[in-house]
């Protein structure tokens, strides 16, 4: 299965049409699929965008509720479901991207020249939120792992600190560049939001609150920005090369790097210095690093390897901490934040 290049549209009249689960909701969806849901205030548009990753379904489960509901929006809405082909790969909700594909929110910065289907989804989606000319976008996602909610953002004005507010108190203002979504600029202020872990019935509820926020409020801006706590210049920690990654209550023969089983855990907590995080062989180079939002190479404060076992070296805030080790090893381990 690949990408495929259309869009289908629909508007206010499929909404009695839509079936009464998400599973079955999904099932309706063919490709890029946008809703236009008009408002009481037509001068004005606001722009969701969700499951570019297709295993992380709590803003796909959020938008069919509020969909499925007979209210007004305070403004007219564009709904954008990103990735469905994803989403319905067997099995269902588990597949972050197509097997035969890449990470479509690794290419919103990819250039014109670009052939591949992703690469085209990705010019198709943010030429759909450029064409509405937004007062402000949010883009909806899962952690990869257990966790609260929090928000991405590369700007820390006060109109991305309300939208925010909206789902969390809690933000991570970076400069890292990945081709994300939230990268691009289109005019308006924008936030990801990241809300909790994936099976986590919270997260999806977390996603239709602050949703239902969003799309009923009639001034989104309105100064809730002191509510949120920003925490900067985070870093991604990776594997160097080839190296494996595994979870388990001792160290592993058979990975480069062991991570303790219940390290998903430090996403809800405040990692103090010396905190054990795992192992690793002592007889070869630490396969990790941990690059900043210049692309240095951070490894030596983030984490100190002794004796075949890794701690904090430092006071730690780690978000993004999965134990599935197709992220881990295609992705990133974590990110983390110097407290």
């Amino acid at each position: 299965m690949r990408l495929n290049s259309k869009i289908t549209y629909y508007d206010d009249n499929f909404r009695s049409q839509i079936k009464e689960t998400a599973l079955e909701f999904l099932r309706q969806l063919d490709g890029l699929t946008i809703f236009d849901i008009r408002g009481e205030d037509q001068s004005r548009t606001r722009v969701v965008t969700t499951l570019i990753h297709g295993n992380e379904p709590s803003g796909l489960i959020a938008c069919h509720l509020w969909l499925r509901s007979e209210n007004t929006p305070a403004t007219n809405l564009r709904i954008i479901i990103c990735n469905p082909e994803a989403a319905r790969s067997k099995p269902i909700f588990t597949n972050r991207y197509l097997s035969n594909s890449e990470d479509l929110n690794r290419f919103f910065n990819a250039s014109d020249d670009d052939s591949r289907d992703v690469a085209l989804r990705a010019s198709m989606i943010s030429a759909a939120i450029k064409e509405v000319s937004p007062e402000a976008i949010l883009d909806l996602h899962n952690t990869s792992g257990v966790s609260p909610a929090f928000a991405v953002a590369v700007s820390e004005d006060d109109n991305v600190l309300d939208l925010v507010s909206l789902f969390t108190q809690k933000l991570i203002l970076t400069g890292l560049k990945v081709g994300a979504l939230m990268e691009m600029s289109f005019g308006a202020p924008i936030a990801t939001i990241e809300c909790g872990g994936a099976s986590e019935i919270e997260s999806h509820q977390v996603a239709f609150n602050g949703l239902n926020r969003f799309f009923m409020r009639k001034d989104i801006f309105d100064r809730h920005a002191n509510q949120v706590q920003v925490h900067r210049h985070p870093i991604r920690i990776e594997l160097v090369g080839d190296a494996s990654v595994g979870f388990c209550h001792h160290r592993l023969p058979t990975t480069d790097i062991t991570l303790r089983a219940d390290v998903e855990q430090l996403n809800r907590q405040h990692t103090p210095a010396g905190e054990f995080l795992g192992w690793y062989n002592p007889k070869n180079e630490l396969p990790l690093k941990a690059v900043d939002e210049q692309g240095k190479d951070q490894i030596r404060k983030i984490i100190e390897a002794k004796d075949g076992c890794l701690f904090a070296r430092s006071g730690l805030q780690l978000f993004m901490v999965t134990t599935i080790p197709e992220i881990a090893t295609n992705d990133c381990l974590f990110y983390a934040t110097i407290e």
